[in-house]
């Protein structure tokens, strides 16, 4: 293992990337790359060692290699810094790391997850067809609850707005 190889775990470890990321962007095995990561403390959950070492990060280390693949980074003297060598590598980083938003269902009010998409209205296709195209007999169901006073489960957010203004005037 050389020195180069060494630098290059060392940066992408602390970029949270997993053994078998480094052990195909250095040409090295896994084992090694781990057992290289065992000795000088680099082990363990990488998103630990990034929030561990969140200073380091963004002081030292950052932007010195590919985010994705850990190729080195040419950076130009003016203008923003590069992350990632290629677009390419920036798709399938963005791909791998998606934020998950917790949105609820605008139909039946649950909480649902969203990977990468915080504009999500429905939890799933049965609920933006049912809030879409609302039928008698929906309508006909929420009467006759809505008289027995009893509770209605699924009601589109329009109809709830209906009802809770011609109820509060």
């Amino acid at each position: 293992m050389t020195n180069g190889q060494r630098q290059k775990i060392k940066m992408l470890r602390y970029q949270g990337v997993g053994y078998g990321k480094i052990a195909k962007a250095t040409g090295l095995s896994r084992d090694s790359v781990r057992n290289y990561c065992i000795r000088e403390g680099l082990n363990g959950y990488a998103s630990e060692l990034v929030t561990e070492y969140r200073e380091v990060l963004k002081e030292e280390m950052l932007f010195v290699v590919c985010l994705n693949c850990g190729m080195k980074l040419e950076q130009k003297s003016c203008g923003r810094k590069r992350k990632y060598c290629s677009l390419s590598c920036k798709r399938e980083w963005e791909k791998d790391h998606r934020t998950a938003y917790v949105l609820n269902c605008e139909y039946c009010g649950k909480e649902f997850k969203a990977l990468g998409v915080s504009w999500r209205k429905f939890c799933s296709q049965e609920c933006y067809r049912r809030d879409r195209f609302w039928r008698e007999e929906d309508a006909a169901e929420v009467a006759q609850k809505i008289l027995q006073f009893k509770k209605i489960n699924h009601l589109p957010v329009w109809l709830r707005e209906l009802l809770l203004s011609d109820a509060e005037e």
